[in-house]
């Protein structure tokens, strides 16, 4: 039986230890920000919280992506509501990422506004007091694990792909797909790499997709273009098979349209280049 669930958001699954894979374990239990219940701190969260700060964010200087400098406390006072009124999700640390003897300078922030967005940000150091930025986590639900891991969600990404961003594929029978959404980043040397998958995760990939395909063709009304999640299940699976296997948009479209026999193939594809393309264009991965 099929039926319309909601998707959350945060995973809290993580505080104990980190995944070996990269699908989402079925009893995890999630929230939204903006949740009434009481939510549990998350790992990102401790990670920024119990963190070394800087004492002097002043005589921090940034070079930023745009070729700008600006100090440390002139970019948090950017990311607050005005000049006046501190940010209440902006916030720093310094940790040596890659075990390389030298510390990262990471800063976090949440954009506001309705699902979005986390983004962190890392800068490399290049002399006493000198950072330069190198890598940027944007849209990602993001969190950082004891191993110095990033654990990279495309649920904010993919949220309204076809249907309501609190909505999703459900399946209640025994042999139904396992969710899956997340990729393992690791920084080294001024960079963010994906954690290849492996067999087993290809072999789930393509197990979910040939489960998918076999679903009832889902049409969208002209003036609601949703469905019942079954579009974004697909576009999850696609995405984190693009990143773990070589980011092969070919070898992804052969396994799309394998997969995906429906008459509005052409437009579902098209609308996964689409998001896939901004992806990339606001994340360093």
């Amino acid at each position: 039986m099929q039926s319309l669930k909601i998707i959350p958001l945060l995973v809290l699954a993580v505080l104990a230890a980190t995944p070996s894979r990269t699908q989402v374990p079925a009893d995890t239990v999630l929230f939204a920000r903006d949740s009434a219940l009481d939510i549990p701190t998350d790992p990102t969260t401790i990670f920024f919280r119990e963190g070394e700060k800087s004492k002097s964010p002043g005589k921090i200087l940034l070079m930023l992506k745009d070729g700008k400098t600006r100090s440390l406390s002139a970019l948090m006072k950017r990311f607050a509501p005005d000049e006046n009124t501190p940010s209440l999700y902006a916030d720093h640390v310094f940790c040596d990422m890659d075990n390389d003897g030298k510390k990262e300078l990471l800063i976090s922030n949440f954009t506001g506004g309705a699902h979005c967005c986390d983004e962190i940000y890392v800068f490399t150091y290049m002399a006493p007091g000198k950072y330069r930025q190198t890598v940027k986590l944007f849209a990602g639900n993001t969190i950082i694990t004891k191993e110095k891991e990033f654990i990279y969600d495309f649920h904010e990404q993919f949220g309204y792909f076809f249907t309501c961003f609190a909505c999703g594929y459900e399946d209640s029978t025994d042999v139904a797909p396992q969710h899956i959404s997340t990729i393992l980043l690791r920084y080294h040397k001024g960079k963010m790499k994906v954690q290849p998958g492996d067999p087993e995760l290809k072999t789930l990939i393509l197990d979910n997709l040939d489960k998918l395909g076999e679903q009832p063709y889902q049409p969208l009304e002209e003036d609601i273009a949703q469905d019942n999640g079954l579009r974004k299940e697909i576009a999850l699976n696609l995405v984190v098979y693009y990143y773990s296997f070589g980011k092969n948009l070919a070898g992804t479209l052969q396994l799309f349209y394998k997969y995906y026999r429906h008459p509005d193939v052409k437009t579902t594809w098209a609308a996964f280049v689409k998001q896939l393309q901004y992806l990339q264009q606001e994340n360093d991965f």
